[in-house]
């Protein structure tokens, strides 16, 4: 499967992939370049789907008030239909801190398509529709502490974009137009757009590759760590195909587009700095079933690890699997144990190694995100549906609780930041 750019973890019966922000290790995971910024998983042919699946913000007209909580850098949103609240997050005691009351971005007849905070966090942009189904692209400035700051700063009339991904150095932005309807075909148009210092796009979009029409679109996957390579999707009767054009990192022009990896059949795939992974996903293939570790190099002829339940009983059971920010961990989803396994990658003995560390049930798959630095992970908890706080030791791989998770309504999503 691959994957289609929704940057909010929302309860329901929704997978989600993740990419997070460039982070210190060597091995890192990929990166949309936005800080943590959560992709929902979905098949290509289910793009259409999407607009079923929305967030609606209710606005206000007034610029919320600066915060009386310290600032910290790490910032948690969580977006509920129709306001967005603002977290801060202690590095030490892991305690969350409201920083304002819900701030609104839209009325209450838009439906929020994206949420996508700024990689330094001083900008928010929203993709959204309106009660006539036309789509936009806000701009909202954050004060000192991550509070949005209302009205928008810039709205743009945009037609059919979709998987908005910021650069890492926040100074341009990809997003894809896919335009076709459930039977097909299908076109997708990636385009490039500048962002001005004060964090407003450029409205002129440059059109940097068309795709189509065909049966399946081609899908925006996300931009490596590195700021790179754009990694691009699409499922194919074969398989799915991912290819990666080389990035200009002072003007954001493409190069070619070079086929990077074929997945056999329907397998899930998630692309690291360095790896890439492979899994045959619980819900979607009989045993024996493998997590799969390959070299992120185009066409890879040989595998690094393959595990299967004889090595790690979690690579056999897992219906998810998430690469941490530092490329160490593997956090599989047991769909028997009904845990999230921490497993670690140990190359040179090509094996995945059980830390002994997990995440109680998730309310969804897979149900947490970690920050951009990959020092903490967000947890949404089936036991009570609010969401957990937990410290990670990329050293060790040991996850520890914080004293107060943040309950959520149903409705709401949650979207990891980082100043």
């Amino acid at each position: 499967m691959i994957t289609f750019g929704l940057p909010i973890h929302r309860r329901g019966d929704v997978k989600f992939c993740k990419v997070s922000k460039k982070p210190q290790t060597a091995e890192e995971s990929l990166s949309s370049g936005i800080g943590d910024m959560w992709l929902r998983r979905v098949s290509a042919s289910s793009v259409a789907l999407v607009a079923s699946l929305l967030l609606g913000c209710q606005a206000v007209n007034h610029s919320s008030s600066s915060s009386p909580i310290a600032p910290s850098n790490e910032i948690l949103y969580v977006v509920d239909g129709s306001s967005v609240t603002t977290y801060a997050i202690d590095p030490a005691s892991l305690q969350p801190s409201a920083l304002e009351v819900p701030v609104g971005l839209l009325t209450a007849s838009s439906s929020l398509l994206q949420f996508v905070p700024a990689p330094n966090d001083h900008f928010l942009y929203a993709l959204w529709t309106d009660n006539l189904q036309k789509e936009h692209l806000s701009t909202y400035t954050t004060d000192g502490s991550g509070v949005p700051q209302v009205p928008s700063a810039q709205t743009l009339d945009v037609t059919s974009l979709s998987q908005l991904n910021i650069y890492p150095s926040g100074k341009f932005a990809y997003a894809m137009q896919v335009e076709g309807s459930y039977d097909g075909p299908y076109t997708s148009t990636i385009y490039l757009f500048h962002i001005k210092q004060s964090g407003a796009f450029d409205p002129n979009g440059q059109v940097l590759g068309k795709y189509g029409p065909a049966v399946l679109p081609t899908l925006l996957y996300g931009i490596n760590p590195q700021g790179t390579e754009l990694y691009l999707g699409s499922d194919q009767q074969s398989g799915p195909e991912y290819w990666e054009r080389s990035v200009n990192k002072r003007s954001g022009m493409l190069a070619a587009q070079v086929l990077l990896y074929q997945a056999p059949l329907q397998d899930s795939t998630f692309f690291g700095a360095s790896l890439i992974i492979d899994y045959d996903n619980w819900l979607n293939t009989t045993p024996p079933r493998y997590v799969t570790v390959l070299p992120n190099t185009p066409k890879p002829q040989k595998y690094l690890i393959q595990c299967g339940s004889a090595m790690l009983s979690a690579c056999g059971e897992s219906s998810n699997v998430q690469l941490d920010p530092s490329g160490q961990y593997l956090f599989l989803t047991d769909s028997v144990a009904q845990q999230v396994r921490v497993g670690h990658i140990n190359l040179p003995k090509h094996k995945i190694e059980d830390t002994g560390n997990f995440l109680p049930a998730t309310a969804q798959t897979p149900g947490f995100a970690f920050s951009p630095d990959g020092k903490f992970v967000y947890a949404l908890l089936a036991s009570d549906l609010s969401i957990h706080i937990f410290s990670f030791d990329r050293t060790t791989g040991t996850l520890t609780e914080g004293p107060t998770p943040i309950p959520i309504p149903s409705s709401a999503g949650f979207a990891p930041a980082l100043r």
